[in-house]
């Protein structure tokens, strides 16, 4: 893993965090993914975008926009939007609800595709999709940064592509041996989702 220069460009800018953390998904996990270090640091950020960037152009999709939910992914979404030429959308949560923040221009019936900074479940990508499709945008494509999922993750047909697949101890909050072991839990970053 540390040969992998995604994971490396996340070590160099202290994005790579231990301990004990409770995640967006609710799981707990030893290793946490900063991505606020990688967005603070611009050169890292762009680095890391150019990577993603090859990606996607070398996967050919055709699409209008890139969205990206709020606010973690805001910066990397916009990034690679500036760098493709597309436009840029994102969503954010509206009464916990996943929604494309107003006033951008008529999206609706558009090609996107969806940029994330990191996967665990999934959950936060389907939600996106969903609000895509609630407004009649086909969604050509998913990409994130970081999968740390135990397994790959397709929504309704679309494989999530990553930079680098990572693997990380993740945990059911009534089956983890950190809060056994009584180490104190981190909730790091914020996306307004509520934590069950």
């Amino acid at each position: 893993m540390q040969s992998d220069p995604i994971f490396q460009l996340f070590l160099e800018c202290n994005a790579l965090l231990k301990g004990h953390f409770v995640l967006t998904s609710n799981k707990h996990s030893d290793t946490y993914f900063e991505k606020i270090k990688l967005i603070e640091n611009p050169y890292y950020l762009e680095k890391i975008v150019s990577f993603l960037v090859e990606k996607i152009e070398a996967s050919s999709l055709d699409f209008d926009y890139i969205v990206s939910p709020a606010y973690g992914a805001i910066a990397i979404g916009f990034l690679t939007a500036l760098k493709t030429y597309k436009l840029f959308a994102f969503s954010q949560r509206e009464n916990e609800k996943m929604a494309i923040r107003s006033g951008f221009s008529d999206i609706s019936g558009k090609k996107a595709i969806i940029v994330e900074d990191i996967v665990t479940t999934g959950g936060s990508i389907i939600e996106v999709f969903n609000c895509c499709t609630a407004l009649d945008v086909k969604v050509e494509g998913i990409f994130v940064l970081l999968d740390r999922s135990p397994s790959e993750i397709i929504v309704d047909g679309i494989k999530v592509q990553s930079l680098s697949k990572v693997k990380a101890n993740l945990f059911e909050p009534d089956d983890c041996p950190l809060c056994r072991a009584n180490i104190p839990i981190t909730k790091p970053g914020a996306s307004n989702k509520k934590i069950r």
